[in-house]
């Protein structure tokens, strides 16, 4: 299976947790912006939104699920 179809099988349960995560939290407040509006066009927000990596508060940073150490 290559990239491109591990990602095509993927995308739609990334499509359906970020739908279910604007329906559900869209009015919180990130700063002085909206999840609405970050999912909603960003005209004039400067940000960014990336599923690539998180910081685990045993572990640490960790990068597509992978710990720092993992990755040496």
């Amino acid at each position: 299976m290559t990239l491109k179809e591990k990602i095509e099988a993927r995308l739609p349960e990334w499509r359906e947790r970020v739908k279910r995560l604007v329906k559900e939290s869209g009015d919180v407040k990130v700063g002085d912006v909206t999840i609405a509006q970050v999912y909603g066009g960003m005209r004039g927000v400067k940000s960014l939104v990336t599923d690539i990596s998180y910081v685990d508060p045993v572990e640490g940073i960790r990068l597509r699920g992978y710990t720092i150490p993992e990755l040496l």
